[in-house]
């Protein structure tokens, strides 16, 4: 049986990995390299490396897809993954691996929040294993979720309404201070959504609990070695790569998959097709009136979410923050107040490129000196944004940092070299970012679960004979984690069974 995968990120490298055992597996990228959103490449100055997308990867460490793969990586994994920046003048809080330094640094600036969240976090802990299983797994997730039920009884019942409130209110129900509150949201806003949005609040605390399970790790050398460990793995098995190479359309015969057909007209007959691209671009290789009229709806009508600009930077020395704890941090959430967090993204929200956008600061030369040369340093940051922001790309970047200025004066002095990619152009890179959106679809309520992106859908198979999809789009949701490519992967193989004994 020979199979198409469509994208070389990491959601179809897993997939591809997995049909080898079975199938003939041909992966297609239309880019020159493979990887996806999981690459790095020297886009500043010779000898400086960056992240061109994901840049930390705590799902990848707490994945259950990535742990039986067993990728051969040298992973680093800071020990304080985070720092949330208050005020100007060094006021910050700070997310470490250990629960006691991050317990005094709660307690430092929010009196008994540092006792609310080690309280929190000790009824959590013998649980771990268990919630991250249910959180990533292909649905219905009965058996992960059964376990998860039985092992913490009555206290099951009190986490759920956590889960569906917003990232404000969660924050002042824990902490009753609005520092704290502030801390988790700002792991909120690695999504698209506003601290007073429902939902937010599962995503900070996910990400922060996180942090001590497993850390905020990400590979030594770039994320680009986490793609070309997959790579390596899926040639030894016998797939091929092709990459520069883009799928024009996907053919049908008899009502069901039969070929896909390439930029400059070759085509090539497959028995199924598993496709890594979001709705947009998906429908436009499907044509129309390929799937069902209520589910191509539903993927005409897809809500992409904010957009993105992401700006890299090469440095003549660290960041000067004026928080100590930031100089020490493998990310800083320039994010401010509360009111301030909420104020940047309902700012997006209404079209505005925020006046003081809450940024998301990646420092990974301070954990790896490999990515530049030496005494020098690499710095990224990015903010969503709308995804047509109505100014030119210097003045998003002006305004990105002068944001990081005043929490680090003198920060503008050390910069070598800048790369700035707007909504526009992370699109143009990867048609499946629609409008800049990281995530492929917004992460709201609406769009989570079964819904994400549709029942028919939220497995990997699709009601198309032959068709399968994973990505950002699809359960659970955006990360680093492998989890849809390996559930499309297995959806395939179980149907392929199937029509065999059939």
């Amino acid at each position: 049986m020979r199979v198409a995968v469509i994208g070389a990120g990491h959601h179809g490298l897993v997939a591809a990995i997995a049909l080898t055992t079975r199938c003939e597996v041909l992966v297609f990228e239309a880019a020159e390299e493979p990887g996806g959103g999981v690459r790095s490449a020297e886009l500043t100055l010779p000898g400086f490396r960056h992240d061109v997308c994901a840049g930390f990867f705590p799902l990848t460490a707490a994945s259950p897809v990535f742990t039986r793969l067993e990728l051969d990586l040298e992973w680093v994994n800071p020990t304080v993954a985070m720092v949330h920046l208050l005020e100007a003048d060094g006021r910050a809080i700070s997310l470490h691996r250990e629960i006691v330094p991050t317990v005094r640094s709660l307690e430092a600036c929010a009196p008994g929040a540092g006792r609310a969240w080690e309280a929190l976090v000790a009824s959590l802990w013998p649980h771990r294993r268990r919630l991250i299983d249910a959180a990533l797994s292909p649905l219905p997730a009965v058996r992960p979720t059964l376990r998860l039920l039985a092992g913490m009884r009555g206290r099951a019942i009190q986490l759920a309404p956590m889960l569906l409130a917003s990232a404000a209110t969660l924050g002042h129900q824990l902490f009753g201070h609005p520092d704290a509150a502030a801390w988790l949201a700002g792991s909120g806003t690695h999504a698209d959504l506003s601290p007073q949005a429902a939902g937010s609040g599962a995503f900070g605390l996910g990400l922060n609990f996180l942090a001590h399970a497993v850390g905020w790790p990400f590979p030594r050398g770039g994320a680009g070695a986490l793609s070309a460990a997959l790579v390596q793995r899926l040639c030894a098995l016998g797939g091929e790569l092709r990459c520069g190479r883009a799928v024009e359309a996907i053919e049908l015969a008899r009502g069901r998959v039969s070929a896909v057909r390439l930029a400059g007209g070759e085509r090539v007959r497959v028995d199924a097709v598993l496709a890594t691209l979001s709705p947009a671009p998906l429908l436009r290789l499907l044509g129309p009136g390929a799937l069902p009229g209520r589910l191509e709806r539903r993927l005409r009508d897809w809500r992409y979410g904010l957009g993105t600009i992401k700006l890299d930077w090469a440095l003549s020395a660290p960041v000067p923050w004026t928080s100590a704890q930031a100089r020490e941090a493998a990310v800083v959430h320039v994010g401010g107040s509360l009111s301030q967090l909420t104020g940047s993204l309902v700012q997006a929200g209404l079209g505005e490129f925020p006046t003081r956008p809450a940024l998301v600061v990646g420092q990974h030369t301070l954990h790896d000196p490999s990515r530049a040369p030496d005494g020098q340093h690499t710095l990224y940051a990015y903010a969503r944004v709308p995804q047509r922001p109505g100014l030119t790309e210097e003045e998003m970047a002006q305004r990105v940092e002068l944001q990081i200025e005043r929490f680090a004066p003198g920060f503008t002095r050390l910069i070598r070299g800048r790369s700035i990619r707007s909504p526009a152009a992370l699109e143009a890179a990867n048609p499946s970012l629609c409008g800049g959106d990281l995530a492929s679809g917004s992460c709201e309520l609406d769009q989570q679960l079964i819904f994400r992106p549709a029942p028919a859908l939220c497995r990997g198979r699709t009601p198309l004979p032959g068709l399968y999809v994973a990505g950002a789009w699809v359960h659970p949701g955006a990360g680093v984690h492998g989890v849809s490519g390996a559930a499309a992967a297995r959806a395939l193989l179980a149907d392929t069974r199937r029509r065999r004994v059939r």
